[in-house]
């Protein structure tokens, strides 16, 4: 990675470090406008709760109506495409880059990060404590339980828990 890049990300986190301390209503507002800044693409007001950290967020497209609880780690390194009426519980880590463990002779610390597009669709609700890994689309209409590690993709409309996360039926 380039110096350039290196610092360009330290500031960005640091930024949002810094506008994630502040409280009450006008934390909030800031959260939005600096959101609006930094984001690839940012459809309307985002509800951004105290202690978010989003990384690489030059790469990351959020829609409309998209709330998100304290404690979330987002790294947009392969992309992230989040669609309208979205909410993300806290403590949840959405991150679209792996590291291959294929080559023993490389270190897993100097490999090169694999960018895989992760999609969320309209109208998914992601529970507390969820992992989202790299390449998976949770369809339109997904709930997905807390706690869950969801590896693969969803089907519309599908209620989904465990880890790895399972289909336990359609929402009616």
């Amino acid at each position: 990675m380039s110096s350039k890049k290196l610092i360009f990300l330290e500031l960005e986190n640091f930024i949002i470090i810094l506008f994630g301390l502040i409280p009450t209503f006008f934390g909030f507002i800031l959260r939005s406008i600096l959101m609006k800044l930094l984001l690839k693409k940012n459809s309307g007001f985002i509800w951004v709760q105290p202690f978010v950290i989003f990384v690489h967020s030059k790469n990351i497209s959020i829609g409309k109506n998209f709330g998100i609880n304290s404690f979330c780690y987002i790294n947009g390194v392969g992309g992230i495409y989040i669609g309208d009426n979205v909410l993300i519980g806290s403590h949840v880590t959405i991150s679209s880059g792996k590291h291959p463990i294929h080559d023993k002779l490389t270190p897993v610390y100097h490999s090169k990060i694999i960018p895989l597009k992760i999609t969320i669709e309209d109208d998914v609700w992601i529970g507390s404590g969820c992992v989202i890994l790299p390449g998976v689309t949770i369809a339109q209409g997904t709930v997905v339980g807390a706690n869950s590690t969801v590896t693969k993709n969803t089907k519309p409309y599908s209620v989904i828990y465990g880890s790895p996360a399972k289909e336990s039926r359609i929402r009616c």
